[in-house]
């Protein structure tokens, strides 16, 4: 989250940077450049945390007579490979703390100057005389020059010049971008952007101090005589600085036509109404459906064997607290374990547990929008519960080809009997694999860890998780994808993937292949523009490969894999993208030495 505000800011200078540029930076109007460009820097930090949300208003249906025995909704968390910009945060925080230490250490030397030289105040100024070689500057009240540089006409131009510095409070603009550039030290733009605030405050002063005294040739005569200076104070309004040449150009051109400051007027609203759409949320927003409401409540009289009860998206903990005491005034159980609320307090993740006759049922949820109305029905006959949203029962008669999403549950509620019956539906249905194993456990307290496959055709994706950390993974068959996210301790999601299946196809090397099976790979990989080389291939006694080295090279990219073990291999998976993001080599999760398999 941090990173990604980072990354806004530094967007938001951007386009004040380039605004500046192309609109404001060739009129003479440097007061209100001033505070355009302290607006920009300022609104940079403030705009990214702004959420302006974007309402979106929606009716649920409900379509009767329809049947959620093969729904279950839940939640996962599994272990990730490597990935380099994970170690972003590192290297920006690295980068701050060498910059903060280059900012103390000019502070320091600023300091260093003041203890090391009397100081005479005159007024609101603290002069300090030094007899160093150093271009003068100030900071805050604090004038310093060196007298024995300049003469008495050129010393009065400098010092008037550096009390306009003062008197303006230019060291706040300067403090202000020093701090920005810690902070946003990645971004090149924010370094042109604290010159280009430099330079503008040496316009204002330059402006200023040239109407005091009218005489131009005099005042840049000075400005060249201090065009050599031996050392200069970043924390300081330097009289001297490297845009001489542009200083003296600004001395001579005509002040801009008032008719010019009609750029603020166009360009400051202008540029709020873009960034207006910089940092957009779509809230959902379900209406209530009085129709719906109405046959949902009658169900209870019209269908004597099923009970059903309506949790909408807007209870607040007084709608819940009523809920409840609904529930149990019918003789139910109810215990709300987790809930979490976005924005408006609308309900975001949910995860609660309702039982009768020794029954219970379980439903849970987390996303990034509220919830869609969640249905709880509770049939007598068969006495079981069975619970999903009005989104799902809606669709519920949708055929392969439409968008019905099959969620695969991992967690410590999942039974076997669960995954096979997913299983075979997917089987059934679609023509999808879905495999999976379970560790053996070597004792009780140990946490079974699963590992599954799901895929079309041998292009599959697959993982490890324990049932200590929730995992749903949902396949869809409209985009012919597959999606998994996990769930942490407060309900909330953790991250999320979504892997197309036909993008991708995997190469299995099993250990009890010859060179037969391996010369058919190389082939077919060949002709799909990847060139595969196996070599150290070593055997066992009984032919099986117990070492083996991999390199694949094609536009998607290069790769070397290798193994070596006593036992026989674990089946390895050659797998590459269609979509060009590359190749990947790795054990398979599937190795045939698991102890237990479940078919």
């Amino acid at each position: 989250m941090i990173m990604e505000y980072l990354l806004k800011v530094s967007s938001v200078v951007v386009i004040f940077y380039f605004v500046y540029k192309v609109f404001l930076q060739r009129d003479t109007f440097f007061q209100s450049n001033r505070g355009f460009l302290l607006l920009g820097l300022i609104s940079s930090f403030i705009i990214p945390l702004l959420v302006i949300p974007v309402y979106i208003e929606y009716i649920p249906n409900v379509i009767e007579n329809y049947n959620l025995s093969e729904v279950i909704p839940i939640v996962e968390n599994t272990e990730e490979p490597f990935n380099i910009l994970s170690h972003l945060p590192i290297v920006y925080l690295v980068g701050v703390l060498l910059f903060s230490c280059r900012f103390i250490i000019q502070f320091a030397s600023l300091l260093k100057i003041i203890f090391k030289n009397k100081s005479e105040k005159q007024g609101i100024f603290r002069f300090v005389k030094i007899n160093d070689k150093i271009s003068p500057f100030s900071f805050f009240n604090w004038i310093f020059y060196n007298p024995n540089q300049f003469n008495k006409i050129e010393l009065d131009q400098i010092i008037a010049h550096e009390k306009e510095h003062a008197q303006q409070f230019h060291s706040i603009d300067v403090l202000l971008m020093q701090l920005s550039c810690i902070v946003l030290w990645f971004n090149p733009f924010i370094w042109l952007y604290n010159n280009t605030v430099k330079q503008n405050l040496e316009f204002i002063a330059d402006q200023k101090t040239q109407v005091k005294f009218n005489c131009k040739k005099s005042y840049q005569n000075t400005l060249l005589k201090t065009s050599m200076p031996s050392h200069q104070m970043a924390l300081s309004n330097n009289f001297y600085n490297s845009l001489i040449k542009k200083r003296i150009i600004m001395l001579h051109k005509s002040k801009s036509k008032k008719i010019n400051l009609i750029k603020y007027a166009l360009v400051i609203p202008l540029l709020a109404l873009f960034l207006m759409g910089f940092n957009t949320k779509e809230v959902y927003i379900e209406i209530p459906n009085s129709e719906n409401d109405v046959r949902l409540t009658q169900k209870d009289s019209t269908r004597n064997n099923v009970e059903q009860f309506i949790i909408h998206n807007d209870f607040d903990d007084a709608k819940l607290k009523a809920f409840e005491d609904k529930l149990k005034s019918k003789g139910y159980g109810f215990n709300l374990e987790n809930i979490g609320r976005g924005i408006n307090g609308l309900i975001t993740s949910i995860d609660f547990i309702i039982n009768k006759n020794g029954v219970d049922g379980r439903y849970r949820i987390a996303s990034a929008r509220p919830i869609k109305t969640i249905v709880i029905e509770y049939s007598k006959i068969e006495n079981k519960f069975i619970i999903n949203t009005l989104d799902f029962i809606k669709n519920q008669n949708r055929n392969a080809n439409n968008r019905e999403l099959i969620e695969i549950i991992i967690d410590k509620n999942t039974t076997i009997s669960d995954l096979v019956n997913k299983k075979k539906l997917l089987k059934d249905k679609y023509n999808i694999i879905f495999n999976f194993k379970i560790f053996e456990q070597d004792s009780e307290n140990e946490i079974p860890i699963y590992s599954y496959e799901i895929g079309e055709k041998g292009a599959m994706h697959g993982t490890t998780t324990s049932v200590d950390n929730p995992l749903v993974i949902k396949y869809d068959p409209k985009t012919n994808s597959i999606s998994r996210h996990g769930i942490n301790k407060n309900g909330d999601p953790t991250y999320g993937s979504i892997h197309h299946l036909a993008q991708r196809k995997s190469h299995i090397i099993m250990s009890y292949y010859n060179d037969q099976n391996i010369e058919n790979i190389v082939k077919t990989l060949k002709e799909k523009g990847i060139t595969v080389k196996f070599s150290n291939i070593v055997r066992n006694d009984k032919d099986e490969i117990i070492s083996i080295t991999i390199n694949a090279k094609s536009k998607y990219g290069n790769i070397n894999f290798n193994t070596s073990s006593d036992e026989p291999i674990i089946p390895i998976a050659i797998s590459h993208y269609g979509i060009g993001k590359g190749l990947k080599i790795g054990p398979s999760l599937f190795s045939k030495n698991l102890t237990k398999k479940i078919k």
